[in-house]
């Protein structure tokens, strides 16, 4: 859904040149059209989803030039949710004070998409002609949202931006289920199929601007993938295949806290109504933060599969930001489960506030830690 980068899925390189070179020795199968190649594509998909397309999808294969000016215009389409996102990264020491927030966000996936499915047109885009055995891979993550789109329409919008809380949660469950059916598509296929997977990954080349863009930026957009096949497979276990991913479909997670805990998801445990705290200027943006970005604030970005242990606990929150006299502030106020677990966040802000200059670490009262950071 939207844009997707390359798989964080690395082994050996080695193995798969040596792999590849054996394939290219071998007997070739006989060779199916791309139509073909995409229709068996299709039937896996309904398989491991477990229900079939309503309508035959849309598949279309794009010149590079064509799909990279998509990609671009499918980014471009975010910006304003973007831009309202600047201060918070600004005001965590997250992004440098003069940096672009939005120019990150493109180089963090100008290059790196080879296919997309939009639910606004309800096409999926295909980068190049060529249907390798990566590109196969994507399709069929791709399709997955096709599929759960027909279905359960993943076109909605929570209206809470792009560091909204209830849209993460519902990213994670959207992808997860994405995930979990491309995992099964690599898993079904040849050793020497997987091994040229391995290498086109490999081989795609690594634009040195990506060293520019603030690690918070990298983890947030990957985490739901990282993160979502868990949890898909964490419901399936409990509630079986489809009714696991059908569940997440029309009741996606609403916090963080469900998105990382799958206990807390399945009996739907609700946050805490927290009152915003007040903004020492015109509020940009203002929403519920979550306790994965409240990790990522402790871990300075590093927050990947888990949440930070001092975040456990969390029970609700409120965030403001706002732009001050030429610097950008944020004010979180965390609602934690118990007065100990309020301490220990405590604890743990007040560590990270000692190297963050313009932050100061307060608590509302005996359960709510309060955190004002401007840069």
């Amino acid at each position: 859904m939207g844009v997707d980068m390359i798989n964080d899925r690395r082994l050996l390189g080695a193995l798969a040149v040596v792999l590849v070179t054996i394939a290219a020795s071998c007997t070739a199968p006989p060779s199916q059209t791309p139509q073909q190649q995409v229709d068996a594509i299709i039937s896996f998909v309904e398989s491991a989803r477990g229900h079939a397309f309503v309508t035959h999808p849309a598949v279309v294969f794009e010149a590079d030039a064509v799909f990279r000016q998509h990609v671009l215009d499918s980014i471009a389409a975010s910006q304003a949710d973007v831009d309202r996102a600047e201060p918070a990264f600004h005001a965590l020491g997250w992004l440098a004070p003069t940096d672009s927030l939005y120019q990150k966000f493109q180089i963090t996936f100008g290059g790196t998409v080879v296919g997309f499915y939009d639910p606004a047109t309800k096409v999926l885009e295909v980068r190049g002609s060529d249907l390798t055995p990566y590109r196969r891979e994507v399709i069929a993550h791709e399709l997955t949202h096709a599929l759960d789109d027909q279905l359960f329409d993943l076109g909605g919008d929570f209206g809470d931006g792009f560091l909204g809380e209830r849209s993460f949660a519902a990213r994670v469950a959207i992808e997860g289920d994405a995930v979990r059916v491309q995992q099964a598509y690599y898993g079904s296929m040849s050793g020497i199929d997987q091994a040229q997977d391995i290498a086109e990954q490999l081989s795609f080349p690594v634009d040195p601007a990506l060293l520019t863009v603030p690690l918070t930026l990298l983890t947030f957009t990957q985490v739901p993938y990282l993160r979502g096949g868990t949890l898909v497979n964490e419901v399936s276990g409990a509630l079986g295949t489809p009714a696991g991913p059908d569940q997440l479909m029309s009741r996606y997670p609403v916090t963080a806290e469900q998105a990382f805990d799958t206990s807390k998801y399945l009996a739907d445990e609700p946050a805490a109504p927290v009152a915003p705290p007040p903004a020492d200027g015109p509020v940009v943006e203002s929403g519920s933060w979550g306790q994965y970005l409240l990790s990522e604030i402790i871990g300075e970005g590093s927050a990947l599969t888990s949440v930070a242990p001092a975040t456990v606990g969390w029970a609700g929150d409120s965030y403001v930001t706002w732009h001050g006299s030429g610097v950008d502030c944020i004010r979180l106020d965390t609602r934690m489960d118990t007065v100990d677990q309020a301490v220990v966040l405590r604890s743990s802000l007040d560590n990270w506030s000692t190297i963050h200059a313009g932050a100061a670490i307060t608590s509302v009262d005996d359960h709510t830690v309060r955190l004002s950071s401007c840069a």
